[in-house]
């Protein structure tokens, strides 16, 4: 039989309402007609049941012809996909069935149908990661952020999804990791240029539950064609082993990076390949249930003004050295008067100078004026804050002894 087109196709079967069978159902149905390929795990979302198959086909042709396994594990040519698919989902009552994310016999079923993916539990892990910038990412809606830190750096886990290509360079690489049911998803995004949106990536699925359909005999031409299938679905590309080669100089670790993208089998892979990069591999633990540290902390953004306070609270919190100076908010009433008065004194000379030097002539007087209000306003604003804060120290009854 000429493979010389040998491809594949993702059939994804849909049934209304829950079904905790639908695996079963599905791999029974293609078993039955001998398909090459594999079935992943049930997907639940609210109104409706999904399940995910890839088959292997003969041809790339839209109404491809599919590969049958013979008794012998020999391959012969089996249904084209049209014909298969109005027999599927005759076979297994599925409401649809998807191919390559369409349905060949109408409308594909939108959102209101088949209702809302179940949750995903997030995790964000780096040793440049921080708070602040993924409290951006998550956007203005009301989110909430469980923050702790490890050995390797921080640990992030939102409420709900964020975009990680709004997360800097300074912060790269980073680890994100996303689990819907039984499905890992691991993704080390690596620093991008300065002027790109989306950076490289490397990223492994590991489906838990993904199982061959029809076990075919051992090194018979069916056996190696679904080996072939494995690794045309988990193909590595140029641009991925470059990649490797960049964030790994150990030749041995790359080898074995490669080894564990291109078959995933278990938890423990998944950890394997987080620790190569750099990552806590516990990590994987927190997403799958390990309970997290007693000392973490809890972040909620909503709305731009909650959203900003609670940026700005971190990014006070991540200040070093002299950018300090810019967070002063938690400073003791004493050093607050005097960083103000110090910043109105520095502003009187400094508005002097603008007024008087010729060589800031080119500057607008508008945006001087900008300027030495802005400068006013934070010298004024810290000064009259610790003198608040003195009052109020005065006020409270001391503890009794």
């Amino acid at each position: 039989m000429d493979s010389s087109q040998f491809n594949y196709l993702n059939l994804e079967f849909i049934f209304l309402g829950d079904l905790p069978e639908a695996v079963q159902i599905v791999r029974s149905a293609l078993a039955d007609r001998r398909l090459l390929g594999f079935i992943g795990g049930a997907v639940q979302r609210q109104k409706a049941t999904e399940v995910m198959a890839e088959v292997a086909t003969v041809s790339e042709a839209r109404d491809a012809v599919l590969y049958r396994v013979d008794a012998n594990g020999k391959l012969r040519e089996g249904s084209r996909v049209t014909k298969l698919v109005h027999e599927l989902k005759n076979s297994t009552g599925a409401a649809y069935v998807l191919v390559d994310g369409e349905e060949i016999d109408g409308p594909t079923p939108e959102e209101d149908i088949l209702g809302e993916p179940g949750a995903t539990n997030e995790l964000l892990h780096g040793a440049k990661l921080k708070a602040s910038e993924i409290l951006m990412a998550g956007g203005f809606d009301d989110n909430q952020f469980t923050v702790w830190n490890s050995d390797s750096g921080l640990m992030v886990s939102p409420k709900y999804a964020v975009f990680p290509p709004y997360i800097s360079r300074s912060s790269r690489p980073f680890l994100s990791l996303n689990r819907t049911g039984n499905v890992i998803m691991a993704t080390v995004e690596a620093k991008r240029g300065r002027r790109e949106l989306f950076g490289p990536s490397l990223t492994l699925f590991l489906d838990l539950d993904r199982q061959v359909i029809l076990e075919p005999t051992a090194d018979s031409p069916a056996a190696v064609r679904l080996a072939e299938l494995d690794a045309m679905i988990r193909g590595i590309d140029e641009e991925t082993v470059e990649l490797i080669a960049e964030l790994l100089s150990d030749q041995a670790q790359r080898e074995q990076a490669l080894k564990l993208l291109t078959n995933p089998t278990d938890l423990a892979g998944v950890k394997k390949l987080v620790g190569l990069f750099g990552f806590d591999s516990r990590s994987v633990d927190y997403l799958t249930g390990r309970p997290i540290p007693e000392d973490h902390r809890v972040l909620r953004t909503g709305g731009l003004f909650r959203t900003l306070r609670a940026v700005m609270s971190e990014q006070e919190r991540e200040a070093t050295g002299i950018s300090r100076i810019f967070f002063r908010g938690g400073w003791s009433p004493k050093a607050l008067m005097v960083s103000g008065a110090a910043v109105l004194a520095s502003g009187a000379a400094v508005h002097a100078v603008l007024a008087k030097s010729q060589k800031f002539a080119w500057l607008p007087k508008p945006a001087r004026g900008l300027l030495m209000l802005a400068w006013y306003a934070d010298g004024a604003f810290y000064l009259g804050k610790g003198v608040v804060n003195t009052l109020k120290e005065k006020d409270e009854p001391s503890p009794k002894k």
